[in-house]
């Protein structure tokens, strides 16, 4: 069987409501890694917020993390480190604009969290770190770092104002999703528009030599549109967003909190002698 590159996304895919990983889905995973297939965390977590998991997988693969604009491997310091970074410039002339609509921003390098307005459940929820070991608070106009992407609280009623601006001034450059809206504010990501997790992905199939009928993904989110849609096999969790259902070529039968991922591989590799 020739080798496949898979690719799993943690929060709401991988990982189960507690956020951990099961005994059950190491063992898959793990025993795919060992028969010579590569499996690969793909996440919008930072390093930080996804290493540890990495480590209780057990594999010597490269991570991607950022959605896309970090790619490295833990376990090979041959493997040069890839990170895409906004320059700090634009960092600072959007945040400069938004600041009046903001009512939280952040980003992560690492465990150290760089805030605006610090919400400790916004940095959790999307660096999945209970807690960070370092927290920066401070104006971004102020400091001289780039990030991977930004996470903005903003004024609902104002939301356009974000999103106009970055048409206005950095439509070649930036891109931003809307991860939902209530009365009183939106919260957006904001990033590099050529990176994604699919752009990774297509940087460790060439790193392989593998062509992307060779790659499976599976993902929940919107975060996870890209590489679903151009994976040779876009797989959508059962529990996940209905904007995957568009681009996805196959769905889980199981959720995230059923070994989903875990079992769909064991049938798709008819490994059902090994696991039930």
């Amino acid at each position: 069987m020739q080798p496949y590159l898979i690719a799993c996304d943690l929060d709401g895919s991988l990982l189960n409501k507690k956020s951990d990983l099961t005994q059950y889905t190491i063992d898959v995973l793990t025993y795919l890694h060992h028969l010579g297939h590569k499996v690969v965390i793909a996440t919008g977590r930072p390093y930080g917020g996804a290493i540890d998991l990495y480590h209780k997988l057990g594999i010597d693969s490269p991570m991607i993390n950022d959605n896309g604009a970090t790619i490295e491997n833990p376990k090979d310091s041959k493997f040069a480190k890839q990170r895409t970074l906004i320059p700090n410039d634009i960092m600072k002339d959007i945040f400069i604009n938004a600041k009046p609509i903001l009512k939280s921003a952040f980003f992560s390098i690492e465990k150290t969290v760089y805030a605006y307005k610090y919400e400790p459940k916004l940095e959790e929820y999307f660096a999945g770190l209970a807690t960070s070991s370092k927290v920066i608070e401070c104006e971004f106009s102020d400091i001289d770092v780039e990030p991977s992407g930004l996470i903005f609280l903003v004024d609902t009623l104002k939301k356009e104002q974000l999103e106009n601006f970055i048409k206005e001034h950095y439509s070649q450059t930036i891109s931003f999703r809307l991860w939902g809206a209530g009365h009183k504010h939106a919260i957006y990501e904001i990033y590099l528009k050529h990176v994604s997790k699919s752009s990774a992905l297509s940087y460790l199939l060439d790193y392989y030599n593998m062509d992307k009928s060779q790659l499976i993904t599976f993902g929940d989110g919107i975060n996870d549109i890209e590489m679903i849609r151009d994976a040779g096999l876009g797989v959508m969790m059962k529990n996940g967003n209905w904007e995957l259902k568009g681009v996805s070529k196959d769905q889980t039968k199981f959720t995230n909190d059923q070994d989903g991922i875990a079992k769909y591989l064991v049938n798709f590799f008819d490994l059902k002698g090994h696991f039930k």
